[in-house]
C-alpha cells in the first residue's frame, strides 16, 4: 500500500529522475499547440534535412589546396577531390607544370592485383603519401599494409604491416613535423615517430614511464640502432617528461570499437589504431650543433584533483580523476627547465624563478650551445621578460620586457632576421600587434612594422635576402578587418609591400625556396580559389577552384555579410546572415544568433563554407545571424580584444541586442519580438547570461546552450585568469595563524621588473639563489560573476545540455545552474549526452536536430511533442 507520504516521495523521486538524465519535465508538458492568438508556422524540415551536413557530404569537395613541398624546392604536390573524384597532382612552378603526380590507374590496378580488392583510380583508398628522400618513389598505407610506388618503373611494391611507432629514416618528414629536423622522416601523423632527434641525425631522445632516455651514436642511415642512457629517474604521475598509458590505450581502443559498429556496423580495419609502445616523444629542444637539448617539465603533484564518473563503462560505472587547477587556487602547476648536455650522465635542472607560479616558454638556443633563451611570464600575465642563461655559470640576463595594466599579454615565438642576427619581437605597446626590431642583445632598433593594423604571425623568413614574410589584418582600407593577407618587408624594416592583394581571407604558403607562394583565397560569400603567386605577389598559375555547381543547382545560396555599429554607436561590429533558400521577403521571420564571445576568437566565419548549423536552421523559417562584439577578437586592437577585462560575463550582450535591433530596423523581414540564442561552450555561457541577465533577459525569448562555462570559477585557471584578471593581494603578517580569511585588501601592483631588478643567478642546479619579484607572503584573488547568481532572473525558454565526461569545461558548470534554477522555481529544459566530453561525436546529429526542435516549437510555435520521434 502506497500512503499519502510515499507517493510524493515518489512523485519527486521520479521528477528528480528526469531533470538528471534528460529533459526536464517541463519539455514534456509542451504537447497542446499553440493559442489561437499564436498560429502554427509549420517549420521546413523538407528544406532543411536537404542541406544538413550529412546531405551535403557527397555534394561539397574540395576547397583549399594543401601543399607538400618536394624536398626543399619549389616543387609539391597536394591531393585534390572534386565531382570526377580524387587526383594527387604535381605543380613545378618554374615551368608552370600541372600534372598528375603518377598514372592513377596503374596505381589502381596493381594495389588491386596485390590486395585482390577492388580499386577505383578516382577513388584510391589513401590520401596521404610520402616521399622517398630520392624522390624516386612515394609511400602509402592500405589495409595495415605499407607500399612503396616506383615513380620511373610504375611498379608496387609491398613493405609490410605498419609500425606506426617506426618511422623510416629514408622518408621525407612533412614541414613542420618537428623535433629538431635531421634523421627520418614522417610516415602519416609526425607524432607517432616517439624519437627526438638531434639536427644531424646522431642521436635521439625518448620518453617511457615518466623519465627519459637518451640514444647515442646513430648513424645517419638508421642502421646502427646506438646505445640506450637512461638520464633521468625521479619522474613520476603528474612531474614527468612523458608517459603513454598502453592499458588506458587498448580499452579505449575496444570502447570505440565497440561504439563505431553500433553506429554503423563495421568490424574495423585496425589503420587508426592507436600506438601502445609505451615510449612517447618528449617536447626536447635541440641545439643547433647537436651538443645540448633543453625541455619544460610541469610539477602538477601539488594541484588538486577533478573527477568524471564515467556510468557506461562496463561492467560497473568508473570513476576518472585528473588534475586541474582552477582560477586563484594556491597550487597551480609549477614549470621547470631542465637540460642535457651529451656526454653527461643525467639531466639537470636550471633555475629560472623570479615570478611566483610564473609560466615558461618558446625555450630556444640562439648560436651555438652554451647558452639558452626563454621567454618567463608572472601568473597575473601582464609582466613577461626575454632571458638569456649561461649553462656554464648559471647567469641569468635579462634581454627584453614587457609590461601591461588591465588587459593581459599575449606573446609571440621570439624570431630572428637570421642566426645570431636581430631579435624580432611581437608586442601591443602600441594598442596594436606589430613587430620591433632588438638587436641580438636586446637593445631596441626599431619598428619592423607600424600602423593601426594587427601583424598576426611571421610566416617566412629568407635570412640570406634579408626578407621577412608575414601575415595579417585590418591594414587594408575599405576590407572587413578579420581578412588576412601576406606581406613582404626588408629585414631593416623597409620594402613593406602586400603580396596577396585582394578583397578575401588570404590562406597563404611560402615554398622553401622563397620564390613561391600557394595561395588560398576566398570569403563567406566567395567560394575558394587557389593560385601560385611569385614573391612579387604576380598570379604565375591557377590550380584548383570549389566546385559549387551541384549546390548552385539544389538551390543554395551563399550567406550574406554585414556591418553594424556596436553599442558604444562607433565601433564597427561584423556578422553574417542566413536566409531561408525558399525567402520571401514580404514574410516576417524570427532571428537567432550563433554566438562565441571569445576573448581567444570570434566565431564569425570570414572564410568560405558550403554548410553548418546556422545554414540548416535558417531552412526551419528563421533569420540565422553569426554577429561579433567588443571583447571579441584578438585581430582587432587590443582595446578592442580586452574590452571584456574584469569582466567576464556581462560584456558581450549590449553589442549582441544592438546589433540585432539595427539588422531589425534595416530589414523588415526580421520579427525583432521572437529573437533566439545558441552557442557551445562560451556561447553556451553566453546565451544562458542573455536569458538571465537584465535588460537582455527581456530581448532574447529562446536559447540554447551547450557545454557552457556556466561558472568560470571551476574552470580552466590559465584561461580564466587571462580573460577575466587576476589581482595580488598581501597577506598580512599578523595573520599568519587565522588562516586564508585574513589576508590584507591592498593590490600589490603589477610585479613589473626593472631592469636592475634582474639580476644574475649563480649556479645552474635546483636551490640556487634566486631573484623572487613577488613575494611568498603575497596570494592571488579572482571572482568571476557567474551565470548561477543570475537563476532567480531566468525568463523566456532555456535548454542546457553538457557532456557528462566533459574534461574541458566540466559538468559541474551545467549541473550547477540546473541546481540554482530549480531552487529558484524556474522552469527550463536540460539534456545529459552520456559518455560524452565537450563535443559530442556521434550525438551530434541528435543534438543538432534538438537544438533546430527547440527553436521550431518555441519560435515558430511548430510542436511536436506528441511521441518519442525527433524531427
Amino acid at each position: 500500500m502506497i500512503t499519502s507520504n510515499s507517493a510524493q516521495r515518489l512523485r519527486s523521486t521520479c521528477l528528480a529522475a528526469l531533470l538528471t538524465t534528460g529533459l526536464a519535465l517541463s519539455a514534456f508538458a509542451q504537447t497542446s499547440p499553440p493559442a489561437p492568438s499564436e498560429p502554427r508556422v509549420h517549420a521546413n524540415w523538407l528544406l532543411a534535412n536537404r542541406y544538413s551536413n550529412t546531405a551535403l557530404r557527397n555534394v561539397v569537395f574540395g576547397t583549399s589546396v594543401q601543399p607538400r613541398w618536394i624536398g626543399k624546392t619549389d616543387s609539391m604536390f597536394y591531393n585534390w577531390k572534386n565531382r570526377n573524384g580524387s587526383q594527387f597532382t604535381l605543380v613545378v612552378p618554374m615551368t608552370t607544370t600541372r600534372r598528375p603526380l603518377f598514372d592513377h590507374e596503374k596505381l589502381a590496378v596493381a594495389l588491386a592485383m596485390s590486395t585482390r580488392k577492388p580499386i577505383e583510380a578516382t577513388n584510391l583508398p589513401f590520401t596521404t603519401i610520402n616521399f622517398t628522400r630520392d624522390h624516386k618513389a612515394i609511400r602509402f598505407a592500405f589495409d595495415s599494409t605499407r607500399y612503396e610506388w616506383a615513380l620511373a618503373t610504375e611498379t608496387l611494391k609491398s613493405l609490410g604491416k605498419v609500425l606506426r611507432d617506426s618511422v623510416p629514416q629514408d622518408e621525407e618528414r612533412e614541414a613542420g613535423g618537428g623535433g629538431g629536423g635531421g634523421g627520418g622522416g614522417g610516415f602519416g601523423a609526425q607524432n607517432d615517430d616517439f624519437r627526438n632527434w638531434s639536427p644531424d641525425s646522431t642521436a635521439f631522445a625518448f620518453a617511457r614511464n615518466h623519465n627519459l632516455f637518451i640514444v647515442e651514436n646513430v648513424k645517419p642511415n638508421g642502421t646502427t640502432k646506438g646505445d640506450t642512457t637512461q638520464i633521468s629517474t625521479d619522474g613520476v604521475k603528474d612531474y614527468s617528461f612523458g608517459f603513454r598509458d598502453t592499458a588506458q590505450v587498448q580499452l579505449d581502443e575496444q570502447q570505440q570499437q565497440e561504439q563505431q559498429q553500433q553506429i554503423d556496423g563495421t568490424q574495423g580495419g585496425g589503420q587508426n589504431r592507436r600506438s601502445r609502445d609505451p615510449r612517447v616523444r618528449p617536447t626536447v629542444v635541440w641545439a643547433p650543433d647537436s651538443k645540448v637539448f633543453a625541455i619544460s617539465r610541469n610539477d602538477s603533484r601539488k594541484v588538486k584533483e577533478l573527477y568524471l564518473v564515467s556510468s557506461l563503462a562496463q561492467p560497473r560505472p568508473t570513476l576518472t580523476s585528473y588534475r586541474y587547477s582552477m582560477p586563484g587556487e594556491e597550487n597551480v602547476p609549477q614549470q621547470e627547465l631542465w637540460v642535457f648536455k651529451r656526454g653527461t650522465p643525467k639531466v639537470t635542472q636550471i633555475n629560472t624563478r623570479h615570478w611566483k607560479d610564473q609560466r615558461l616558454m618558446n625555450i630556444h638556443f640562439n648560436v651555438g650551445s652554451d647558452r639558452i633563451r626563454v621567454v618567463r611570464r608572472d601568473r597575473l600575465q601582464r609582466n613577461l621578460d626575454l632571458i638569456e642563461i649561461d649553462l656554464a655559470s648559471g647567469g641569468t640576463k635579462t634581454l627584453l620586457t614587457e609590461s601591461l595594466e588591465n588587459a593581459a599579454l599575449e606573446p609571440q615565438n621570439v624570431r630572428y632576421t637570421k642566426k645570431g642576427g636581430d631579435i624580432i619581437w611581437w608586442s601591443e605597446r602600441s594598442g596594436w600587434g606589430q613587430y620591433y626590431l632588438y638587436d641580438n642583445d636586446g637593445t631596441y632598433k626599431r619598428p619592423l612594422t607600424q600602423g593601426s593594423w594587427h601583424a598576426e604571425n611571421i610566416s617566412a623568413i629568407d635570412s640570406v635576402k634579408g626578407v621577412i614574410w608575414l601575415t595579417g589584418e585590418g591594414r587594408e582600407e575599405g576590407e572587413n578587418p578579420y581578412l588576412r593577407h601576406l606581406y613582404r618587408v626588408n629585414a631593416d624594416g623597409t620594402g613593406f609591400t602586400l603580396v596577396d592583394p585582394g578583397n578575401f581571407n588570404h590562406n597563404t604558403v611560402v615554398s622553401p625556396t622563397k620564390r613561391y607562394i600557394v595561395d588560398s583565397y576566398s570569403r563567406v560569400d566567395y567560394p575558394t580559389k587557389n593560385v601560385v603567386r611569385d614573391a612579387a605577389g604576380k598570379v604565375v598559375m591557377q590550380l584548383e577552384e570549389a566546385d559549387v555547381s551541384r549546390l548552385r543547382e539544389m538551390g543554395w545560396k551563399m550567406p550574406e555579410p554585414f556591418v553594424v555599429k556596436a553599442a558604444d554607436g562607433v565601433t564597427d561590429i561584423y556578422g553574417n546572415m542566413w536566409k531561408p533558400f525558399d525567402f520571401d521577403s514580404t514574410k516576417k521571420y524570427p532571428i537567432i544568433a550563433n554566438v562565441y564571445p571569445g576573448p581567444q576568437t570570434e566565431s564569425v566565419n570570414t572564410t568560405f563554407i558550403a554548410g553548418g548549423v546556422p545554414q540548416q536552421l535558417a531552412q526551419l523559417g528563421f533569420i540565422v545571424i553569426q554577429i561579433g562584439n567588443r571583447g571579441g577578437s584578438p585581430l582587432r586592437s587590443l582595446a578592442y580584444h580586452r574590452y571584456g577585462y574584469y569582466n567576464l560575463r556581462d560584456y558581450a550582450l549590449a553589442d549582441k541586442k544592438s546589433g540585432i535591433e539595427q539588422l531589425a530596423a534595416r530589414h523588415k523581414f526580421i520579427d525583432v519580438e521572437k529573437v533566439g540564442i545558441f552557442g557551445h561552450s562560451g556561447g553556451g555561457f553566453l546565451t544562458a547570461a542573455a536569458l538571465m541577465l537584465p535588460p537582455y533577459n527581456d530581448f532574447f525569448k529562446v536559447g540554447v546552450a551547450s557545454s557552457g562555462n556556466h561558472d568560470n570559477n571551476i574552470y580552466n585557471q590559465n584561461w580564466s585568469e587571462n580573460n577575466h584578471g587576476l589581482k595580488m593581494v598581501a597577506v598580512r603578517k599578523d595573520s599568519a595563524s587565522r588562516g586564508r580569511g585574513a589576508r590584507g585588501v591592498a593590490a600589490l601592483g603589477s610585479g613589473a621588473p626593472s631592469a636592475q631588478s634582474a639580476v644574475a643567478q649563480q649556479g645552474s642546479v635546483v636551490g640556487a639563489a634566486a631573484d623572487t619579484v613577488v613575494a611568498a607572503d603575497s596570494a592571488f584573488e579572482i571572482h568571476v560573476p557567474t551565470n548561477i547568481e543570475l537563476a532567480p532572473n531566468l525568463k523566456g525558454r532555456l535548454l542546457l545540455t553538457t557532456g557528462d565526461m566533459d574534461n574541458n569545461v566540466h559538468p559541474g558548470n551545467t549541473v550547477r545552474l540546473v541546481n540554482a534554477l530549480i531552487k529558484a522555481n524556474k522552469r527550463f529544459d536540460y539534456m545529459v549526452m552520456p559518455g560524452k566530453p565537450h563535443a559530442y561525436g556521434d550525438m551530434q546529429p541528435y543534438f543538432t536536430k534538438l537544438l533546430m526542435e527547440y527553436f521550431a516549437e518555441n519560435l515558430l510555435g511548430d510542436y511536436y511533442r506528441v511521441d518519442a520521434n525527433i524531427r
